[in-house]
C-alpha cells in the first residue's frame, strides 16, 4: 500500500520542490509548500483509482453498492453492508491512500457486521470510484451525503458510530462535531495536519533554511489548505472516544496521538490504548481491540 513517505519519495525523485522555487523565486518557497500539498493529495488519489481488490469471501453477496449525490452534485461510491438488518451503523473513514476495497478494511467490515452493526464504507471524492477533487471541505460534504442516506433509511443518529484510520480520523472527528453520534474510534490519528507536515519535513528535498523556518510557523498560519485540526475538534466532542495507536508507529509518531488524548481529558468517556510495534496500517490486533470496545455499543 502507498503511504505518505512513498509519496514524498516520488516527489523528491522528480526534484519537484527545487523546480517550483526556480519558477516562483527564492522569496516564494512557501507558495510551493501549498502546491506540494495539492500534488501530494493528487498522487494519493491517483493511486486509489488504480488499485482495487476483490471482495473477500466473507462479504460475498452481502454488499449493496450505491452512488450518492452530494450537495454540490458529486457522485460518491459507497458500500452498504448490513446483511442482518441492524438498526445500528458504523461509517468507516479510511486513510489517505486507501479505498473501500482494501482487504484488511474488508476484514474489518466483516468483523463489525458480525458484532451487530451495519457498515457504510465509501470512497472520498477523487478517490477510488468517486468523482470530484479531494479536499477537507469537500469530504465533509461526502460525509453529509452518507449521513443523509442513513437518515433516509430511518437510522437514528444516536445509533451511528464513526471509525477513522490515519487521515480518516480527521474526517470522522470533523463530522462527529455536527450531531450526537454514538461514539467515535480513532485508529493511529494525528493531532493536526501542520504537525504531521513538520514530521515529514526531514524527508522532503528542500533547502534546510526553509525547513527550519517551517518548523517554527504556528499551525494556524502554516501554508496548508487542509488544516485537519483534530486537536481543536476533539475538545468539542462529548460522545465516547476511543484512541488506538502504535507505540513506534513508522508514519505518525505516538506523540501526536498523545496530544489528542491530553486535549480530550475533560471528556470522561475517552479511552486510550497504546499497542506495541511499528505498524501504522490496520491489522488484526487493532481490529480486535476495536471490536472489544464496540461490544459495549452493539447490544
Amino acid at each position: 500500500m502507498l503511504n505518505v513517505y512513498d509519496c514524498v519519495e516520488e516527489l523528491n525523485n522528480k526534484h519537484w520542490f527545487k523546480k517550483q522555487v526556480k519558477k516562483s523565486g527564492i522569496l516564494n518557497p512557501f507558495l510551493a509548500v501549498s502546491k506540494y500539498e495539492k500534488l501530494f493529495y493528487d498522487n494519493c488519489s491517483e493511486y486509489t483509482k488504480n488499485n482495487f481488490s476483490q471482495i473477500i469471501p466473507e462479504l460475498k453477496n452481502k454488499i449493496i453498492s450505491k452512488k450518492l449525490i452530494t450537495s454540490d452534485n458529486e457522485l460518491i461510491d459507497i458500500w452498504d453492508i448490513n446483511p442482518y438488518k441492524s438498526k445500528k451503523y458504523i461509517i468507516f473513514c479510511s486513510g489517505i491512500s486507501s479505498e473501500k476495497t482494501n482487504p484488511i478494511q474488508q476484514f474489518f467490515y466483516h468483523q463489525l457486521v458480525e458484532c451487530g452493526f451495519g457498515v457504510i464504507a465509501f470512497d472520498y471524492r477523487g478517490r477510488g470510484k468517486s468523482g470530484g477533487l479531494f479536499s477537507q471541505c469537500a469530504v465533509f460534504k461526502d460525509m453529509c451525503a452518507v449521513h443523509k442516506y442513513l437518515k433516509n433509511k430511518k437510522i437514528k443518529t444516536k445509533n451511528i458510530g464513526l471509525i477513522g484510520h490515519s487521515m480518516g480520523c480527521a474526517v470522522a472527528l470533523d463530522f462527529s462535531c455536527t450531531d450526537i453520534f454514538s461514539f467515535v474510534v480513532l485508529i493511529n490519528p494525528f493531532s493536526k495536519a501542520s504537525d504531521m507536515a513538520k514530521c515529514l519535513l526531514s524527508k522532503v528535498s528542500m533547502p534546510n533554511v526553509i525547513k527550519k523556518i517551517l518548523q517554527f510557523i504556528p499551525g494556524c498560519i502554516f501554508p496548508l489548505e487542509n488544516k485537519f485540526n483534530n486537536e481543536n475538534l476533539i475538545k468539542k466532542i462529548k460522545i465516547p472516544v476511543y484512541i488506538i495507536h502504535t507505540k513506534n508507529d513508522c508514519i505518525i509518531p505516538l506523540k501526536l496521538a498523545r496530544k489528542l488524548f491530553v486535549n480530550a481529558r475533560k471528556n470522561k468517556n475517552i479511552s486510550y490504548t497504546v499497542l506495541k510495534g511499528f505498524e501504522h496500517e490496520l491489522n488484526e490486533e487493532k481490529i480486535q481491540y476495536c471490536i472489544n470496545y464496540l461490544k459495549n455499543f452493539s447490544e
